[in-house]
């Protein structure tokens, strides 16, 4: 088990748990379904971050969110 921050949709921001080997979850919210999917990426100011991202957000949006996230 490793602890993933969520990015985007509704549970952007929460911090939560994902076993080893899962790379994609399901939301379902009153809007519809939210896919969340890892992404692993490696950030100047924290190093190597897990993350469960909305599964259509652009990669330079993620990136700033993730920033934006680490520096509360």
């Amino acid at each position: 088990m490793s602890i993933v921050l969520y990015v985007g949709g509704s549970k952007d921001g929460e911090k939560g748990v994902m076993p080893y080997g899962f790379s994609k979850s399901r939301t379902m919210t009153e809007a519809g379904p939210e896919v969340y999917v890892e992404r692993v990426l490696a950030l100047e100011t924290v190093g190597k971050v897990r993350v469960m991202a909305l599964e259509s957000l652009n990669e330079s949006i993620l990136v700033e969110r993730i920033c934006g996230h680490y520096a509360r």
